[in-house]
């Protein structure tokens, strides 16, 4: 690791930077929490299948040819970012930053250490690997990658305290070397065009990817029960839940939801902002027990009542807070239970609401990039 007085900092990410996500949202709050704080920034990621966001506009961008596609490419694109990567920190002397646990791994097979390490999730118990051949041991395989990336990291961000917890203790760690950093919402993108759109009585919505950890069934079972009402889910984006999804609504022939897939993020927030009300509804795994949903800042930052699964730190604070209904994820008649409760209860989707909105004002991302230059600064 470089001097920490080094104002030269190379992040390098595996993943798309132009598919909206909650892991583009990270990078992007810290490229700009860095570059506010006069640090020069060098981001080396996979080959962009579209437009990249405006947000990077300034930043020092090195490619790779690959583009994301999943774990089908995984070594061979974490390979290549690794390389670039080192070649960039040591010809810039810069400090080195890697998101994501399961690159870092691969940077340190490839001569990496003491870099910080932004740790958005666990991925070694990912059900996203439990469908590949010998997925045990692939599982195996990535456990040891990730203990091997926290072991070589000089500093490692995490989103949340159950998953510094979980790192320190699996791991034995020393806890000086974790901290906390949680997911956020950009302030500066939620306009007054934005917050002041007509809310559509009946829409409700549920923005994020669809991912492995997503309750079909439970969202199936809810568009059954409004059938008769005449309100409709709107899901916007897309993943590995997708398919599965759609043949089931397929099967229940229900036609009051719709799937819009990927869509630019002020359009996404305008969604959120035009639906009666937001939800989630998510397995209770190890990733959602140590995650940080973004979605759920999302939906808080724009004042909207919310419906969530009791799994995750952020559900449990907004609970004890008063700022959202929680059900257990265990329980999908609760879930439901909750969503026509809000439905048919002005008072209290505005109470709700309105709580969300004050309980949410420490999460903005622009705070968060500020916390990363601390860090950072604050390092021996």
């Amino acid at each position: 690791m470089k001097s920490v007085g080094n104002s030269t900092i190379c992040i390098v990410h595996g993943s798309d930077l132009s598919i909206p996500n909650g892991a583009t949202d990270r990078v992007i709050a810290f490229i700009n929490g860095l570059m506010n704080a006069g640090y020069d920034v060098h981001l080396v990621i996979p080959k962009p299948k579209g437009p990249l966001p405006c947000d990077v506009e300034g930043v020092n961008i090195h490619t790779i040819n690959s583009t994301e596609n999943g774990v089908t490419n995984q070594i061979t694109r974490a390979t290549e970012l690794s390389f670039k990567a080192k070649k960039i920190t040591n010809n810039a002397h810069a400090l080195l930053q890697i998101e994501h646990s399961t690159l870092a791994g691969f940077a340190s097979l490839m001569g990496c250490s003491d870099y910080i390490l932004d740790m958005h999730d666990l991925c070694y118990t990912d059900p996203l690997y439990l469908n590949l051949p010998f997925s045990g041991r692939v599982q195996r395989c990535i456990y040891k990658i990730e203990e091997r990336a926290v072991k070589k990291a000089s500093k490692i961000l995490v989103v949340s305290e159950p998953m510094k917890n979980f790192i320190i203790g699996e791991w034995d760690l020393p806890e000086g070397k974790v901290e906390v950093i949680p997911s956020g919402f950009f302030s500066s993108k939620i306009s007054d065009d934005i917050s002041q759109n007509v809310v559509d009585s009946t829409v409700i919505s549920r923005v994020g990817s669809l991912f492995a950890h997503l309750d079909v069934d439970a969202i199936v079972a809810l568009a059954k029960s409004l059938q008769e009402t005449g309100i409709k889910l709107h899901l916007v984006g897309g993943g590995v839940a997708e398919d599965e999804l759609k043949i089931k609504i397929k099967r229940h022939n229900l036609e009051n939801v719709m799937i819009s897939g990927w869509v630019p993020q002020d359009e996404a927030l305008r969604i959120m902002q035009r639906s009666l009300l937001t939800f989630e509804s998510i397995k209770d795994t190890m990733t959602t027990r140590l995650a940080s949903p973004i979605k759920i800042l999302n939906y808080a930052a724009l004042g909207k009542p919310i419906v969530l699964s009791d799994v995750s730190e952020l559900s449990e604070i907004f609970k004890k807070k008063d700022a959202a209904l929680v059900s257990d994820p265990s329980d999908v008649d609760q879930f439901i239970e909750n969503v026509h409760l809000l439905l048919n209860n002005p008072n209290l989707r505005n109470r709700l609401g309105n709580n969300a909105l004050s309980l949410v004002h420490d999460y903005s991302w622009e705070k968060q990039g500020e916390k990363l230059v601390r860090a950072i600064e604050n390092m021996d």
